[in-house]
């Protein structure tokens, strides 16, 4: 038996238990405390897994030196799938020699202003953007535009308080939004202050406005190593026109690049966005809008995407995007996945549209429907829904993963299997609750 192990940083307990199951053995996880805590999933052994305080880096990488030293374990690489772990990753990495994107790659990759002006200087399309101390910041920004903005969080992930602005009323309303959320907000490592540059950042005080970019949405994951670039998928988004801006309802695999835009000059933008915040080798997430034959970059992060994409891309083309990862993260390249069959499926996220407890959850529509390839429920009766902008996680239900009959009423095929979940909540709880 081997005792040479992939280390995962973080993530979250469901994929924990997903890669415990699938690879048994090949990975040693260094999980939240507090992820652990409220987790429904089985745990791995404790020769698996070290439950620390992620937060503090020093004393993360000293735990783990007793750990490997007990167990007489050595690691064979590094890997991370969530954004709040990637700086404790970096710095582990760099404590022990291993292969993984350096700390201020990392946080030219998560600070969303420095990562545009990073581009821009590159010559690569994505948003202008400019930092907010100020609502006065943001109303001057939607002047100079002369269009819509968004006003963000400078670190983040998914569609957390993304708030889009037209008018200097909306811009004032966002900023107060973000400033009251983010000050009592109970993810501490995703908003947590940093270093770059010489200065101190406080995600918490500081924001971003970017101009918003409308077309057509896309996910796409891909591998960086040296020269060379490896398109692993590229998803369309369907947005959810319930839910707040800029929430996804589901991912469309395969997707292919629009008419216009080339795949030989995407590949090159997609090396030259990733060499130019530092990562020279690593998977990657990137998130873009389609307008006029161009890719506008969104958001990268060094990590494969999340949520219903892995499950979704399995289904579709067999690929095991976290059995991959732990592959790259042992030093190998990342397999052509060009041979790869896909088979055309949407992935749904399930969705609460009302405040309260549920009392219960019927999926028994969902499991009769024939189009359903899978069904994955992460909550049940219970679970407390509070919804945006107080909460953005709750709401999230599970997904579906199905196969359309018309791809040509994709949206509307989406929004209808994503009804066919009933929700019960308890009286008491709903009594002065309206739709979101």
């Amino acid at each position: 038996m081997s005792n040479r192990r992939v280390l995962v940083v973080g993530t979250t307990a469901d994929y924990i238990d997903i890669i415990n199951r699938r690879f048994p053995q090949r990975a040693i996880f260094i999980t939240d405390v507090n992820e652990r805590t409220k987790a429904t999933e089985p745990p791995p052994s404790s020769e698996d897994e070290l439950l620390c305080n992620l937060s503090q880096p020093e004393q993360v990488a000293a735990a783990l030196r007793r750990h490997l030293s007990r167990w007489r374990m050595k690691l064979s690489g590094i890997a991370c799938f969530d954004c709040e772990s990637m700086p404790t990753t970096a710095f582990i990495a760099h404590s022990f020699g291993l292969s993984y994107p350096s700390t201020e790659a990392v946080a030219q990759c998560r600070d969303k202003y420095v990562c545009k002006q990073i581009w821009r200087q590159a010559g690569l399309p994505c948003p202008d953007v400019e930092l907010v101390h100020n609502a006065s910041n943001a109303i001057n920004f939607l002047h100079k535009i002369n269009g819509p903005s968004v006003l963000k969080p400078l670190t983040g992930s998914g569609s957390e308080l993304i708030l889009l602005c037209s008018t200097e009323e909306e811009c004032v309303v966002a900023f107060n939004t973000l400033q009251s959320r983010l000050a009592r907000h109970s993810n501490l490592r995703m908003y947590a202050p940093y270093v770059f540059d010489g200065r101190k950042i406080d995600p918490r005080l500081v924001f971003v406005v970017e101009e918003f970019v409308q077309g057509d949405e896309y996910s796409c994951d891909f591998a960086v190593d040296g020269d060379h670039v490896e398109i692993i998928r590229i998803a369309r988004k369907i947005l959810d026109q319930k839910q707040t801006f800029g929430t996804t309802l589901a991912y469309l695999l395969p997707s292919p690049l629009p008419k216009g835009l080339g795949e030989n000059i995407f590949r090159n933008q997609l090396h030259t966005a990733a060499k130019s915040l530092g990562l020279d080798r690593a998977v990657c997430m990137l998130d873009f809008v389609v307008r006029n034959n161009q890719a506008f970059m969104i958001e990268l992060a060094p990590r494969p995407g999340g949520d219903c994409l892995p499950p979704l891309l399995l289904n579709s083309c067999g690929m095991d995007i976290l059995g991959r990862t732990l592959d790259f993260a042992e030093g190998q390249p990342f397999i052509p996945g060009t041979s790869l069959q896909y088979r055309p499926l949407a992935g749904v996220r399930l969705f609460a549209t009302y405040h309260g407890e549920i009392e219960r959850i019927d999926a028994s529509a969902l499991l009769k429907d024939r189009r359903v390839v899978e069904l994955h429920l992460t909550r049940g009766p219970g679970h407390r829904v509070i919804l945006p902008p107080e909460d953005y996680e709750s709401r999230l239900l599970g997904h579906v993963i199905f196969e359309p009959i018309e791809p040509e009423g994709i949206e509307n095929e989406c929004i209808e299997i994503a009804s066919k979940l009933k929700l019960t909540m308890k009286r008491q709880l709903c009594t002065t609750v309206s739709p979101s």
